[in-house]
């Protein structure tokens, strides 16, 4: 019995580091996961870029566990927490973390300076400050991670059915390539995961108003139903903007389906956790 409590207590704690608690609520010493992420971009040299899953933190609930999102109605300590042990794991805490504030429209703003910081109202960020992290939040909608070696500007950019309609990412890019931050021949991108295409049901109405070689449809016995492939728009946009496909890699998961690796706003509702995309210059 001795040995197979043995090895179900190695299987618990693979992978995980123990973190000591010294301030706050936690004065204890805690087993935690080591946070959950998707390394990407990895052959492009001198950047460091990465997807998070949901696993890996200290949120309970609906935001368990590695909630990254200090809006979604979490305890800003657990999320504070989750900030300080991602950024740990992946030998950032010594960047300044940019996080901004989400509105699902077009501004790109740059980072720059010293300290975290939090643009309001804006949803594409970039830098050439090798002390900056750049981060979005993303629940269902698609997270872009642009770096050029050549130039050393990375940016991320969120776009969801609202932002992809106002053709963000093809903004972000037209307006890097034309101030010479970045070069369309020397440009690699990344997509992360997000809603695939049947999880991505839209109304009649909304239907209308986005690019429609990307709205699909259905005929059922209730009538039409439609959906947008909020991956395959944002590819053709970017492509446009000038940016091959062979300079692109996707993390082809539909957030909605996959529970156990990531949150979902259309699954789990508002009140939920939200994954991040990360991106820094080395």
């Amino acid at each position: 019995m001795r040995g197979k409590a043995e090895k179900r207590f190695l299987k618990l704690t693979h992978g995980i580091q123990r973190v000591k608690e010294r301030t706050g609520n936690y004065p204890c010493t805690m087993i935690l996961e080591t946070p959950g992420v998707i390394p990407v971009l990895q052959d492009v040299p001198g950047i460091q870029a990465f997807f998070t899953t949901r696993t890996g933190g200290v949120s309970g609930g609906l935001f368990a566990s590695l909630n990254l999102s200090y809006l979604s109605g979490d305890d800003p300590d657990k999320v504070r927490r989750n900030w300080d042990s991602l950024l740990h794991a992946q030998n950032l805490s010594e960047k300044s973390l940019a996080l901004p504030r989400l509105c699902h429209g077009n501004r790109l703003a740059e980072i720059s300076g010293a300290g975290n910081s939090f643009p309001e109202n804006t949803d594409a960020v970039y830098t050439l400050d090798e002390n900056r992290v750049l981060a979005v939040t993303l629940g269902d909608c698609l997270a872009i991670l642009i770096a050029d070696p050549l130039t050393r500007c990375v940016a991320a950019v969120h776009a969801g059915w609202r932002g992809t309609r106002e053709n963000i990412l093809g903004r972000a890019l037209d307006s890097l390539f034309a101030a010479g931050l970045c070069l369309p021949e020397s440009t690699w991108l990344s997509f992360g995961p997000c809603l695939s295409t049947p999880a991505l049901e839209i109304s009649p109405e909304i239907a209308k108003t986005l690019p429609s070689p990307h709205v699909h449809t259905t005929d059922e016995r209730e009538g039409k139903r439609f959906f947008f492939d909020l991956r395959g728009c944002n590819q053709s946009q970017a492509e446009a903007a000038g940016v091959t496909a062979a300079r692109m890699s996707h993390v082809r998961a539909c957030t909605r389906t996959d529970a156990g690796r990531f949150f979902s706003y259309r699954r789990d509702g508002a009140a939920s956790g939200r994954m991040a995309a990360c991106i820094a210059l080395k």
